[in-house]
């Protein structure tokens, strides 16, 4: 009986050759994955944000300001965002409003060291949203850290009045923000980012003497 249904199987195959694909012949698979919202900020090589402006030179002169090579960076991002910054690990110069006339000894203070963007934004990327030969898209700067129209002028050998100085840094402050910034590329494309220059300046002046530093952190993230 055995022997009959084995040769009635394969007569049926060879009859019906069709039978052996039964199995189908296409199936399916599947793929996904999340585009995360990333933001962005590196300098003038696509490295990490980390440099000096320069040391400021403090020759006491007539009303000449001291402003150290502005620093250049790079923001990137998919989605809308803000720029903030502020200052930290200061030394040999206080926390406090910018010095006026005394007669008490001064030290420098962060309000003596204005602070702001001195160029514009460049926007010239071409894979830059709204951006281009002809930028269309609108990166709004809070007000007081625009000085692309130059810094302010000294009156009488003291502080001028900067319109934004390192003493508005003291917490974490926003400087910058905008719609998304990059219409696709990486962190190495060289037309997917805005160009910030960012500088500062302050009068020399006779101060208590000797050195100082600082530290200015500056983030992007979302709004």
């Amino acid at each position: 009986m055995n022997r009959q249904l084995m040769v009635l199987g394969a007569a049926a195959l060879i009859a019906f050759p069709s039978m052996i694909l039964a199995q189908g012949t296409g199936g399916t698979i599947t793929f996904g994955g999340t585009v995360p919202t990333t933001y962005s900020i590196t300098n003038a090589s696509n490295g990490n944000l980390a440099g000096a402006l320069g040391d400021f030179t403090m020759t006491i002169a007539k009303g000449t300001l001291a402003t150290p090579t502005p620093m250049v960076f790079r923001l990137r991002s998919n989605a809308a965002y803000k720029v903030t910054a502020q200052t930290s690990a200061l030394t040999g110069v206080s926390e406090g409003t910018q010095t006026t006339a005394s007669t008490a000894a001064e030290g420098l203070k962060t309000g003596d060291i204005g602070i702001g963007l001195t160029a514009a934004i460049d926007k010239s990327g071409l894979s830059v949203v709204g951006g281009g030969a002809e930028p269309s898209r609108v990166d709004t700067i809070v007000t007081g850290f625009d000085v692309t129209g130059g810094w302010p002028t000294v009156s009488n050998g003291h502080t001028p009045a900067f319109t934004k100085t390192l003493h508005d840094l003291a917490s974490d402050t926003q400087i910058l923000s905008g719609t998304r910034i990059s219409a696709g590329g990486d962190n190495s494309s060289d037309d997917n980012f805005l160009v910030l220059t960012v500088g500062v300046a302050t009068l020399p002046q006779y101060m208590t003497p000797g050195a100082f530093s600082g530290t200015v952190t500056f983030t992007i993230a979302g709004q």
